[in-house]
């Protein structure tokens, strides 16, 4: 029979130490550059995804600008899509002999200015969006 000896157990502690600079804070001042070109200069109405229209009224409606935006990246941005139907709330129309025809549905990413001004681009690629510092 084989004698079993005691041993104490050991614990080894290790030091961390960094070797790499990582920057754990957002960049709260660079803005996106986009372009305000749905619709060209057409009427028309604005929707969520969801279906909530966000030009809604007769008087209220959205044509595009044309003017480039500069907007936080920290700025919600909502994807959605633009109808040209002359700001007129409806989402499609009936036809003497077709029925009932969709207007056609543009996609853009959806941009407000913190009122109720709507911007929307076509420009569906934000990661393509030139930024800049503020």
């Amino acid at each position: 029979m084989e004698g079993r000896v005691w041993k104490r157990p050991l614990t080894e502690v290790q030091k961390f130490e960094a070797n790499e600079y990582v920057a754990a804070c957002h960049d709260w001042n660079t803005v996106y550059k986009f372009k305000c070109d749905a619709g060209g200069g057409a009427k028309g109405d604005v929707y969520t995804d969801d279906g909530t229209n966000l030009t809604k009224g007769r008087a209220r409606y959205y044509h595009a600008c044309d003017a480039t935006h500069e907007a936080s990246t920290q700025d919600d941005f909502i994807r959605g899509y633009y109808i040209q139907n002359g700001g007129t709330d409806e989402t499609g129309y009936w036809t003497l002999f077709g029925g009932w025809k969709e207007y056609p549905k543009t996609s853009v990413i959806i941009w407000t200015d913190g009122g109720t001004d709507v911007h929307c681009t076509t420009n569906l690629d934000q990661d393509s969006w030139e930024t800049a510092k503020s």
